[in-house]
């Protein structure tokens, strides 16, 4: 649900940016894929990217436990990103 998506993007020439809670991190998907994360939530501007991708699965159940992150996403929705 990361990877496949990930790499469409990275093959279409965008640059991936992984963000969590905190940088430096490596989050294990379901199936073994180990992601390193690149910044913080709080290292980052919704201003600063084209695009946001959430990984389904248990993903998007984590990130509601953080304001931040809906914040994140909805001005992604707000700028029509």
């Amino acid at each position: 649900e990361y990877t496949e998506p990930a790499q469409a993007f990275k093959e279409a020439g965008h640059e991936i940016i992984t963000i969590d809670k905190q940088s430096g991190n490596e989050v294990t998907g379901k199936k073994g894929t180990i992601v390193k994360i690149d910044k913080s939530i709080d290292e980052v501007h919704p201003a600063d990217f084209d695009a946001l991708l959430i990984p389904g699965g248990f993903s998007p159940d984590l990130l509601r436990e953080d304001d931040s992150f809906g914040e994140f996403a909805k001005a992604f929705i707000q700028d029509e990103k």
